[in-house]
């Protein structure tokens, strides 16, 4: 049902769906500025465990429960070794307010277009991602998507497989 009410949307113009994105590609190598305006390239963790997660909108209460979250289990990927994204079409400055009101460890890049979240089969509907989640590997391949993730259980469960995975 939700795909037919996707396909509906997208006929309408409100939602784009990215290509659906499989588990062992070649990872999307983008660019984007973070929350301080910096370049953040994918290319740069080649070596590293990557968990990209995408949320709708910052700010709103699933989004910072799930910020909140990451920033409070980050000392525990930052001892594996994995850096943690949080992507939104969100502009730079919001995201950068977000992170300051919250006191937010993640790392913020702004897809104002949705181009990474949509490469990454990402639902985009009325510039809004859907709740997704990425880990990407040492060689920059996708490992796992999780889809329409819990906002509040998707860090833990991320870190779990992770903790499984990285030795």
């Amino acid at each position: 049902m939700k795909e037919f009410i996707i396909k509906v949307l997208a006929l309408l113009g409100i939602a784009q769906a990215g290509a659906p994105l499989q588990e062992g590609q070649q990872a999307y190598l983008f660019s984007l500025k973070n929350h301080e305006g910096k370049t953040v390239n994918l290319s740069d963790y080649r070596g590293r465990w990557v968990v990209l997660y995408f949320y709708p909108k910052a700010d709103t209460p699933g989004c910072t429960a799930q910020a909140k979250e990451y920033t409070r289990l980050m000392p525990e990927f930052e001892r594996l070794r994995v850096k943690v994204f949080g992507v939104s079409t969100d502009s730079v400055e919001s995201i950068r307010k977000f992170r300051e009101k919250y006191n937010l460890s993640v790392e913020f890049p702004s897809d104002p277009k949705g181009s990474v979240a949509k490469a990454y089969g990402v639902t985009v509907i009325a510039g809004f991602c859907s709740r997704d989640t990425v880990l990407i590997n040492p060689e920059l391949k996708v490992e796992k998507i999780y889809r329409g993730v819990d906002p509040s259980a998707d860090p833990q469960r991320v870190l779990d497989y992770l903790k499984n995975k990285v030795k």
